[in-house]
């Protein structure tokens, strides 16, 4: 039996609904746990497409898996989304702003054209790389105690969305980040994508006993080798610091290989070239040999370990072929290249699942972090296959994978419910319909903004700072204030994200904390959030300016006000019976008063 025809067949068994494929397809031992023949772990192998009953639904061979499911259920997809809806998710969900009238009209037109202008802007790269940046933890303090902020971390923000609107191959995306300070050291953006390794929460405590500074760099390289194992493999290996995982098959040694491999990052303030540009990146050291710790403790070494990978990946040698006191750049390079063989089968998988969690609201695998034993199961396993391979096969391309998921029917589903359908799948894990989202924190006071007509397009450099910052008993306290001007309206990723900023708007719908990774974002509905939405000083003032907007055009006409405002804000005229109860509201209350309402109304709100 081949290697494919064992995984689909062990597939088969779990989309039969018995919990054997966990046992047998999964590869859980007899302990309960993840044995080396996990399913995240095996060989890539691309399936082939299954059979449906009726193929004039399927626009792309994403389809043709979705379909499967549905009709083994008993199901059907929805009818496909009206072109204006279609066009407005297109837009929120590939640059995150909605379309004023001009685009809308012409995205309605021609949506294949829209998907190629979306994906060609440079607001794409702002949109993604906020995505990016919560896995990433990225923050501009320190945190901690002592939250000391880090004026020159804004360059790693700034290389993200670069790469991001250049289409940078993803396997060079990883290496850069690991190790483009070894690999490219006369490139100023090479070095900067090192970043990514040293922007989360650091502890800038310097204690002078050497006890407490042994604790706090094993704390340190607990984070690094767990960020970079989530992030790019989607595994936990931080969970073997002291003692074997628990649920997956990695030794307690491998943690130290890779943090063997790490061992030599620290960070700082780091010139990048001749023209004095400085980034917030690695500042590599001689690295240490590295010990297994018992119980992960710095005063327990066992035996010095090589820098090296992960056994259980099947298909990708985890030998780096380098001494254990081999030198600290030699380390990170050999860790970039074993990550980024085109033969690493979580690489690539793990990617499409974060791509299909953004553009559906849930990933194939719903813990996008966590590949292993204690995340979730594969919702549709062969099609999970059958993307990671087409990633690949594509030259690791982000936006062709982005356009193969949004020119599908699947996306292209409207949100109607289906009472026959929710009955069998309320979680809507089938995808017979287009789940309905909440606008991210971000991207509804982007839209404000937008509506509002006061949007600043300014890209890149040093953030805007909406806080006062101050020193306190030694410690940097931030206070969030409301400045107007056009410097403070910019897209909120260009906001200095110091981690001791609480932002009134943002954090009210769940802007994540930067001190750790977010794969997935929480999503909670509380008063506070209509509260924010009705009485926030940012909020009022650009309903001012929104209700400046819509009046401009027909000063003395109250109905074409409120049909101004509906096109702008939503897209569409207001039916008879908005329009009616729209006039008497602001008649009685005021234009800016009505626009506070449409920023608080569900439908700008959500995306359907």
């Amino acid at each position: 039996m081949s290697s494919f025809d064992s995984l689909a067949r062990r597939f088969a068994v779990f989309a039969a609904g018995s919990l054997a494929w966990i046992t047998v397809a999964h590869g859980e031992d007899a302990a309960g746990r993840a044995g080396d023949d996990w399913w995240s772990l095996q060989p890539l192998t691309r399936p082939p497409l299954p059979e449906v009953s009726d193929a004039t639904w399927v626009k792309n061979p994403i389809d043709r898996f979705i379909l499967a499911k549905l009709e083994a259920k008993q199901l059907s997809p929805s009818p496909p989304a009206d072109a204006r809806t279609l066009s407005r998710r297109l837009y929120f969900d590939l640059i995150g702003l909605p379309p004023d009238a001009d685009e809308l009209k012409r995205a309605m037109g021609d949506i294949p054209g829209a998907i190629d202008a979306l994906l060609g802007s440079s607001q794409y790269g702002e949109r993604w790389a906020r995505h990016w940046l919560d896995v990433a933890r990225f923050g501009e303090s320190n945190g901690f105690e002592y939250d000391q902020l880090r004026e020159n971390a804004w360059p790693y923000r700034d290389w993200v969305i670069h790469a991001l609107n250049d289409n940078m191959p993803y396997d060079r995306f990883v290496r850069l980040q690991i190790a483009g300070d070894v690999l490219e050291p006369d490139d100023a953006d090479a070095v900067t994508a090192t970043g990514f390794l040293v922007c989360g929460a650091f502890d800038g405590l310097q204690p002078q006993g050497d006890k407490m500074r042994r604790i706090m760099r094993e704390d340190e390289m607990e984070d690094l080798v767990g960020t970079v194992s989530q992030t790019f493999l989607g595994l936990t290996m931080n969970c073997a610091r002291c003692h074997d995982h628990k649920f997956d098959p990695i030794p307690q040694k491998e943690y130290f290989q890779m943090a063997s491999a790490l061992a030599g990052v620290h960070r700082g303030d780091r010139k990048l070239g001749k023209d004095e540009r400085v980034a917030y990146a690695v500042t590599p050291q001689d690295a240490p040999v590295v010990h297994l710790l018992k119980r992960g403790s710095p005063f327990e070494p066992v035996e010095p370990v090589a820098p090296g990978g992960v056994a259980a990946l099947r298909g990708i040698d985890p030998d780096f072929g380098i001494a254990s006191d081999a030198p600290e750049g030699q380390r990170r390079k050999k860790l970039a290249e074993w990550m980024t063989q085109p033969d690493n089968p979580l690489l690539a998988r793990v990617m499409v699942n974060r791509l299909w969690h953004y553009h559906f609201g849930q990933g194939l695998v719903k813990t996008p972090n966590d590949f292993g034993y204690s995340g979730g199961l594969p919702s549709h396993p062969e099609l999970l296959e059958w993307l990671a391979v087409e990633f690949r096969e594509s030259g690791w391309s982000l936006k062709a994978m982005h356009r193969l998921i949004v020119q599908s029917a699947t996306y292209q589903q409207s949100s109607q419910v289906n009472q026959a359908a929710l009955a069998v799948d309320a979680d809507n894990t089938l995808l017979w319909r287009y789940r309905p989202s909440r606008l991210e924190a971000e991207v509804l006071r982007d839209s404000i903004l937008k509506v509002a007509g006061q949007l600043n397009p300014a890209a890149g450099g040093p953030g805007f700072r909406d806080f006062n910052m101050y020193m306190h008993k030694g410690s940097w306290v931030y206070d969030a204030i409301d400045p107007e001007g056009p410097e403070f309206n910019r897209r909120s990723i260009y906001r200095t994200w110091a981690r001791g900023s609480v932002h009134p708007v943002l954090a009210t719908f769940d802007c994540p904390d930067p001190s750790a990774t977010a794969p997935v974002r929480s999503v909670t509905t509380t008063p506070l959030g209509a509260l924010a939405l009705m009485n926030d000083s940012f909020v009022l003032r650009m309903a001012d300016q929104f209700a400046r907007r819509v009046q401009a055009a027909e000063p003395a006409n109250g109905s074409v006000q409120v049909a101004n405002a509906y096109q702008t804000a939503y897209g569409r005229n207001p039916g008879p019976d908005e329009l009616r109860a729209s006039r008497a509201f602001v008649e009685k209350h005021g234009l800016p008063a009505f626009c506070r309402v449409i920023f608080n109304s569900n439908e700008f709100v959500h995306v359907h």
